[in-house]
């Protein structure tokens, strides 16, 4: 359940495809609305590829508990993600009312979401080039094509921070969770997989939360500091 969405689970494979073998879901010419809770804040997610990822961090807690959406967390505490291209997301209504965040004054990773009714967008690390997003699956409009939210998504790739979570995660499978010490080389390779092939096909920008060419957010982040439920 992505993101406490119902019926888009991660893709069952039923051939060998290459790409989806290894975690990453193909390219389509089909594209998905993006919407927050109350509709202000409208976009479009263009079908390119992308990992769809887990996240039971403490941080990533902490901000649904700061907005409030701790339903949207699953029965873990893990929020779902689809490591996108930036320019793969487009903003067609209400940018104006995206706002950031960050958990600690000394991090690189900016989380955004909507002032209107506070819905996750997703997360960015300002450190690096900005050559990626991960998108929040909530974000996904529930009225988009649950098919092609699924085949969007892809097939799960990875769980991070499983020591984080607030229930045991070691019955989980497919794949099985991460822990501190090796989230980190997994995230980088799934990056670095995608961004290669964002850069071939020119999908790395323009990007939806950096201004200048990618020198300056769209917005100054706000610092936040939001103790878990």
């Amino acid at each position: 359940d992505p993101g406490g969405r119902d019926g888009e689970g991660s893709l069952k494979i039923g051939c060998a495809d290459p790409l989806q073998t290894k975690g990453i879901a193909r390219m389509s010419s089909e594209s998905l609305p993006l919407s927050c809770a109350c509709g202000d804040v409208q976009g479009t997610l263009a079908g390119g590829t992308g990992c769809y990822i887990v996240c039971y961090c403490a941080d990533c807690q902490q901000m649904h508990n700061f907005l409030g959406k701790e339903s949207l967390m699953d029965a873990e505490g893990g929020m779902h993600y689809r490591m996108t291209a930036p320019g793969d997301i487009k903003f067609t209504k209400g940018a104006n009312k995206i706002k950031s965040m960050k958990l600690a004054e000394k991090t690189d990773t900016v989380r955004w979401y909507t002032e209107c009714c506070k819905s996750p967008i997703g997360a960015t690390v300002s450190a690096l080039p900005p050559f990626m997003v991960d998108l929040s699956t909530s974000f996904i409009s529930k009225t988009a094509n649950p098919q092609l939210v699924t085949r969007s998504l892809g097939p799960l790739s990875l769980r991070l921070f499983a020591d984080s979570s607030k229930k045991d995660t070691s019955s989980l499978t497919n794949p099985r969770p991460s822990s501190r010490t090796f989230w980190l080389f997994a995230y980088m390779w799934r990056m670095v997989s995608c961004s290669f092939r964002w850069w071939w096909h020119g999908r790395l920008g323009p990007h939806p939360f950096f201004a200048q060419g990618g020198k300056a957010l769209i917005c100054e982040p706000s610092l936040v500091k939001a103790k878990i439920a």
